[in-house]
This record gives structure tokens, sequence and C-alpha cells, in this order.
């Protein structure tokens, strides 16, 4: 890894000094790739974006990290070749974010960091991951002012962060649209998965063609089918979407996602189009449009309670329970009327109210 080890161990002169040639280089290709050991194949590698980073396909969604054995997953993940990590201080009520910041105690120095914080969280961040510096800051965020703009521009001269982005879970389009137009974050991580990726691949395509930007995939395993049969039309199916990040928290799950990877590189093997297998049940699932919270006259957190309502259908309670906790009084349902305007917003006739109480 010796793009990587040179990169971080660099001073913040060098870094500032040769970041625009970085920049300028950063056109979408495969990078080299480092073998994770003799006997493997090597994970994929995609530039992201404009940035230059030369990430594994697959980085390591660290959502459910929450008890001391999942150190050791993360250890093994790294080990085994991923090169990229995203966390948040609010993951696992900080469990998440402490794990990290232990592996990165040894680890720092082979892999790139993510992470969801706004640029007020940064100097605590840096303390728990062990580290000096954030590689991509991916708030969930959707101000392009010229005042946030400035904020990271003062992270970056002080060289706390390198890089910047936003999360994106609902108007997924719009924002991804109005954050290209706007010009100066470099990262998006946003929901893609098969329900979605039709949909969404020309905005991404715009993305990267007039901004060059980079793209993360999160909520990877929404829609029908095989999990690791996902992960390969996926990544198969939108050259700009240049890494996925499923949330892991077992050495199962990295291996099986490890290898679901490298079979979507390897020559001839075949892969289900479960699009077009699954075609009904995909026109009827939700697509993170938000016209139902927009429609709310009471400002309900419909995607919040739709987010919730995922994390239990994948097995993640204490996930969906921290996110229902989160949710503020008067955004909540005891604020609903039942006045059905959330239902009769949405395109694919889903019945909203239902999703959000049964939760």
């Amino acid at each position: 890894m010796t793009d990587l080890t040179t990169t971080v161990r660099a001073s913040r002169r060098e870094f500032m000094a040769t970041t625009g040639a970085v920049v300028a280089a950063g056109a979408l290709a495969f990078g080299d790739w480092t073998p994770a050991s003799a006997q493997a194949a090597p994970l994929p590698r995609r530039r992201l974006g404009r940035t230059g980073l030369r990430v594994t396909a697959l980085s390591f969604g660290a959502i459910q990290l929450a008890d001391a054995s999942h150190r050791r997953v993360l250890d093994y993940a790294v080990d085994e070749g991923i090169n990229y990590i995203h966390t948040c201080p609010g993951y696992t009520g900080g469990r998440s974010i402490q794990i990290v910041g232990e592996v990165m105690r040894t680890k720092r120095d082979q892999v790139y960091l993510a992470v969801k914080a706004s640029p007020g969280e940064v100097d605590d961040c840096l303390r728990i991951l062990n580290t000096d510096h954030i590689d991509v800051l991916i708030p969930d965020t959707n101000d392009n002012s010229d005042e946030e703009r400035e904020r990271y521009a003062a992270l970056r001269e002080a060289g706390k962060i390198r890089f910047s982005g936003f999360a994106a879970h609902g108007d997924m389009e719009g924002r991804i649209a109005r954050t290209a137009e706007a010009g100066w974050r470099d990262v998006v991580l946003v929901r893609y998965n098969l329900v979605v990726a039709d949909q969404l691949n020309p905005v991404l395509d715009a993305a990267v063609e007039s901004q060059k930007m980079g793209f993360m995939a999160m909520k990877v395993a929404e829609g029908p089918g095989e999990f690791t049969d996902k992960l390969t039309r996926l990544i198969r199916g939108n050259a700009n979407m240049h890494t996925l990040t499923p949330g892991m928290n077992s050495q199962d799950q990295v291996r099986s996602n490890i290898a679901a990877i490298r079979a979507a590189f390897a020559d001839g093997v075949p892969h289900q189009d479960l699009e077009e297998e699954a075609a009904e049940e995909i026109a009827l699932a939700c697509t993170d449009c938000s016209a139902c919270t927009r429609a709310c006259p009471q400002a309900v957190a419909l995607d919040d309670y739709r987010r919730v309502d995922l994390y239990l259908r994948r097995g993640d309670q204490r996930l969906a329970e921290d996110l229902k906790r989160s949710i503020p009084a008067r955004h909540s349902l005891a604020a609903c009327t039942n006045c059905g305007a959330c239902t009769a917003a949405c395109a694919r006739r889903i019945d909203v109210l239902s999703t959000a109480r049964a939760v």
C-alpha cells in the first residue's frame, strides 16, 4: 500500500502543496491493486472522484460496531485489504467510533477514514479516533452556503480534514444536483441499492461529469435477492458508484462481502439481474424521494420512521431504537392528525402512515 502509507504520513505542508496535482489527476479509473494475501485475489479499487483517493470497492460501514468482539472484526477487515472505513460519533451510542479509534492505534496508516460528523465535532472525533486528520468529512446536511464552505476550508487549512462531503438519506436526487451545482463538496454518501439504482445513476453520472464527485453507497441491502448478489449487481451497474459501504459486524460478513466484490470484477463470472427478476417488488418500494415528509403539514419526521423500519427489517434493533428515540417530540407521530397527505403524496402509493405506526 505504498500510495496510501505515503499519503497518510506526508506532512500537512506537503499535502497542501500537492492537493491540486492530486485532484487534477483524479480522473475515474481503477487503481493499482494490492493483494491482501498471497493466496487471495486482490480487492479492486476505484478512485473516489476528484479526491484522488484509491479506495477499495468494498468499504467498511461501522454502523453496527457495538462491543469488544467487534474490534476483531474491523482488524480482520483491514488485514484482508479493505482500506476505507466509515463511522459516526452517533452510531451505537458512541461505541462505533471508539472501536474504530482503538483499531486506528495500530492501523491508521493502512486506511482512509470517512466520518459523518459536523464541523464542530471534528476535534472530538480526532481525539477518539487517535488521529490528527479525517480524510473525508460527510455530515448529514443540506447546507451548501458560503459560510459553510468557509468552515470546511478552515478545517482543511488546519490539516484536520482533507476532503468534504455530505450524507443524503432523503431527496437524494435534488440534494446531489444542488451540491454539484454549488461545486465545493467532494464526496457523497448516498442510499444506493437495487430499488433506486436506475433512478439515481443519471444523477450520479451528471455529478461526476460536471464536478468529478466521489460516491459511497450506504443501505445497499434493501430490495429483493441475496445480499452478495446485490453487491455484485450494484458495483457492476455503475462505474461512478465508487465504493459500497455495507454495515458489517462479523468476520463471516466480511469474508462473504469480499468474495462478492472479487467475483463482481472477475472476468466471465455470471450474476443475477435482480432488477429484472424482481421488477414488480422494486416498483412498490420506497425510493426516499421525501415527498411524504414535505407534504406533512405537521412536519412529522417520516423519513426517519422509514429508516427505523429499514433497521428493524434487517435486524438492527439497537439502531432502530436509538433513531426512534432521537426523533424530537414536535416531529414525532404524536403530532400526526391522520390527514393522509403523506400517502397521497407518495408516487408509489405506499401506506406511509401505517408503516410509520408499525415501528
